[in-house]
């Protein structure tokens, strides 16, 4: 017993240095990551820099080698070859690409645009991956123009010896489409009638999945909602009956907290609680605190769902805002109803704000004291882009209007307005965004207090500056805000590596203490980023120069695109 003991022992320890450091060379099309993945390996990311290569039995390469070659084969790679050998302790995975099969010809056969769905362009490398992924593409195009039948003849005919592959898309559409019964399915404590009313389509109505797209969204901007399905897959001919099942999360009560640091707050802390079924029909009422090195608050919000695709809010709280030279606290109250309809929202809400402003050093342009403002909002918005957190095509428009008159419970006359365009193009596999901003603010009758004028500067403005710290100053070299503002801005994104995309940008700001900026005086930023792609959207690192005084430049961080 013991010898067979020694023997398990001496057999695990052989098993366990029998385990090398796998690595990969030859590859130039397809990164070590992806190959790592393909493997069943995964490659430490950078910031794990205590960890090594990933590590292999060397007994079970052989079976790797034609798992590479095969992947290889699904990428157009057709006669790449994987061999294998060991240098300095390591196991390599020699990777012999070859020549790859390229698009000779692409032909399409379509009673509607598909060209630009098509993912290859002549002489492109041939991607099976990519072919797949165009006929996806192609069928939800129809599906979203109303054709839920089609037939999609798609071929790709590959010339090994040529290395030549030849692509047909034959696409023929039945007819149009249309919605049959709706039948909605909630829980006792969600009214079918505020469900039914979330939908952008009904019996009858043609059919296309663009608005099962928004219905979809719709409904989830409810927090209560824990899952929600609609099953148009039960085609009847050319009527599709819909199926809407709503579930509601079964512990509504939820808390939550966190941390984040951005360039233009520093560190953030958060908590908060909230009821997200507050008797019933998603209502939802919390309570939010949040600090950060600028700004604190407390708030109380409460949000319910009414018919015809209505929201009405309500918001109070108090905060603190320390701005350089002066401090403001506010007590604000805001009740809003909103209307969103596909793409489009509007806004009409009434605002009730008590700012304090203390601990000025400069009277003149922050004086202290206490304004009360009732004014009341109106906004719109039309957001086209395709994703919020990492847009690559579409646009974005929106417009917000609000001010107020002396005479109606507040001590000054005023107008603010803000109006604000961002664009996206694809171009290949990068991205070419554009945004432009314009503000206006003007005290008609009393004073509005100084932290309601434009500060320029930061991360979602004028990158080669601090937070607030473009624009005029006094002579403590505070800003002191300006009446006007516009800015434009330009980005070039492109990919880099797995993971990695890299970014060129230019910000633009025009800057008046009227009514107009000045647009002879431009403050313009030029510099680059670098992103790193995660679920919760792109870490993203700025570094911008003032064109005009290179040695004025700012480094920011943040997650998400700017615009």
């Amino acid at each position: 017993m013991k010898r067979v003991l020694f023997l398990i022992l001496c057999f695990g320890a052989i098993a366990q240095a029998a385990l090398l450091p796998l690595k990969f060379t030859g590859n130039h099309a397809i990164d070590d990551r992806t190959l790592y993945e393909v493997v069943g390996l995964k490659k430490p990311y950078f910031f794990e820099f205590w960890k090594g290569a990933p590590k292999i039995d060397e007994t079970k390469v052989a079976p790797l080698l034609r798992m590479v070659e095969n992947y290889y084969r699904s990428r157009g790679f057709y006669h790449a070859r994987a061999t294998e050998f060991q240098r300095d302790g390591n196991i390599i995975i020699k990777i012999d690409e070859n020549a790859p099969i390229l698009v000779a010809n692409v032909a399409t056969i379509s009673q509607i645009p598909i060209e630009d769905l098509i993912l290859f362009h002549l002489h492109d490398r041939f991607d099976p991956m990519k072919f797949v992924e165009s006929k996806k593409n192609i069928r939800a195009r129809y599906a979203k123009a109303g054709y839920c039948n089609v037939e999609l003849n798609a071929k790709a005919f590959v010339d090994i010896e040529k290395n030549l592959a030849y692509l047909v898309y034959d696409v023929t559409p039945h007819n149009i489409c249309h919605f049959g019964s709706v039948n909605v399915h909630t829980p006792s404590n969600v009214d079918e009638a505020i469900i039914r009313s979330m939908l952008y389509f009904k019996e009858g109505d043609t059919y296309t999945t663009e608005k099962i797209k928004e219905s979809y969204k719709e409904i989830y901007a409810n927090e209560g909602i824990d899952r929600v399905t609609i099953n148009d897959t039960r085609h009847k001919g050319d009527v599709v009956p819909i199926e809407v099942s709503v579930s509601v999360h079964p512990k509504p009560i939820h808390f939550s907290a966190g941390a984040g640091v951005s360039s233009d707050e520093g560190i953030t802390l958060q908590t908060g609680i909230k009821h997200r079924n507050f008797l019933g029909d998603l209502r939802t009422v919390g309570i939010e605190a949040r600090y950060s090195e600028v700004k604190e608050y407390l708030r109380l919000s409460g949000d319910m769902p009414l018919r015809n695709h209505y929201r009405l809010g309500a918001l109070a709280g108090v905060s603190e805002e320390h701005f350089d030279g002066y401090d403001a606290r506010s007590l604000s109250m805001k009740a809003n109803l909103i209307r969103k309809v596909m793409k489009r929202s509007w806004e009409a809400a009434l605002i009730y704000d008590d700012t304090t402003t203390s601990n000025s050093r400069d009277p003149v342009n922050f004086p202290n004291g206490n304004v009360r403002l009732l004014s009341p909002l109106a906004a719109w918005d039309l957001d086209m882009r395709d994703s919020m957190m990492e847009p690559t095509r579409g646009y974005r428009l929106h417009g917000e209007f609000t001010g107020a008159l002396k005479a109606l419970l507040s001590d000054a006359t005023y107008y603010k307005i803000t109006l604000t365009a961002a664009w996206h193009k694809p171009m290949g596999e990068s991205v070419f965004s554009t945004r432009l901003k314009f503000g206006t603010i003007k005290s008609l009758q009393g004073k509005i207090p100084p932290s309601y004028r434009f500060y320029a500067g930061g991360m979602n403005s004028n990158r080669a500056y601090g937070y607030r710290q473009l624009g005029p100053k006094n002579s403590y070299g505070d800003p002191i805000g300006s009446h006007s503002i516009t800015e434009a801005s330009i980005e070039y994104r492109y990919p880099l590596s797995a993971g990695f995309k890299a970014v060129l940008f230019s910000d633009a700001t025009w800057l008046s203490s009227e009514a107009m900026p000045d647009f002879s005086d431009a403050t313009i930023a030029v510099g680059p980023g670098i992103r790193y792609i995660t679920p919760i959207g792109p870490l993203a690192i700025d570094v911008g120069f003032d064109t005009a005084r290179i040695s004025q430049y700012a480094i920011h961080f943040h997650i998400g695109e700017l615009f």
